[in-house]
């Protein structure tokens, strides 16, 4: 389990969640929770306003208590908020568009966990920055 100078265990441990929600293992992709990405969440976040940071890790917390069955129909319904127009469709759309950030930013930056040893992401996909220096 990672530590983090942001977010509290309970916090990371429903990041690790809904990320194995959003990212399962699949073929040559690992789960997210396997790959230790969660580990650099500090890093990703580390723009955010302290008052957002607040409130997500207090999000993450509630959700850290769901079950998983309504984690998923939760994530599921914030994935097709875009199709309605309710009362909550904006705060979906932006559930979706936060937690997805986090989840897929920290998958595919190419970090890993100090002891994950499989292929990462990146390398699944054959994924490499050209960087021309001039």
């Amino acid at each position: 389990m990672s530590t983090s100078k942001i977010f509290s265990a309970r916090a990371i441990r429903s990041l690790e969640r809904i990320g194995d929600i959003l990212c399962p293992e699949n073929g040559d992709f690992p789960a997210y929770s396997k790959t230790g990405c969660v580990e650099h969440v500090d890093l990703m976040v580390s723009y955010a306003p302290e008052s957002d940071l607040k409130d997500l890790n207090m999000l993450l917390t509630v959700l850290s208590f769901m079950p998983t069955f309504i984690l998923t129909w939760l994530i599921n319904k914030m994935s097709n908020s875009h199709n309605s127009n309710g009362a909550l469709s904006t705060t979906f759309r932006q559930l979706d568009f936060g937690l997805k950030g986090i989840v897929l930013g920290t998958y595919y930056s190419g970090k890993v966990g100090k002891n994950y040893k499989g292929k990462k992401p990146t390398e699944v996909i054959n994924f490499e920055i050209n960087r021309i220096v001039e």
